[in-house]
């Protein structure tokens, strides 16, 4: 794997669906999104249960106790396993080759 997608979230459920579909169209796939969701109490969990089953990339959920973005992105961090890392952001999309 190229690049992990490293994504922090909390509560952002509904916001997760259009950064997936613009990972869906990335004209490269060498990567695994990596989702920390940080103590959500909405969707989150369920939401990403039923995607993983649907993408043609690898997607990655842990789930940890709230303790703020910061401590999500140390938490990703350590689970990295790539040459290189991307954060962005539950809110966020990228541009068909964003993964070069």
């Amino acid at each position: 794997m190229l690049v992990t997608i490293l994504t922090p979230t909390y509560n952002r459920c509904d916001k997760l669906p259009a950064l997936k579909k613009s990972l869906e169209n990335q004209k490269n796939k060498n990567f695994e999104w990596l989702i920390v969701d940080d103590g959500s109490t909405d969707q989150t969990a369920d939401w990403v249960e039923q995607i993983k089953k649907e993408t043609d990339f690898s997607v990655r959920y842990i789930k940890k106790a709230n303790g703020g973005k910061h401590t999500a992105l140390n938490t990703g961090v350590k689970e990295i396993n790539s040459e290189l890392t991307m954060i962005v952001d539950s809110d966020d999309v990228l541009l068909p080759d964003a993964v070069g």
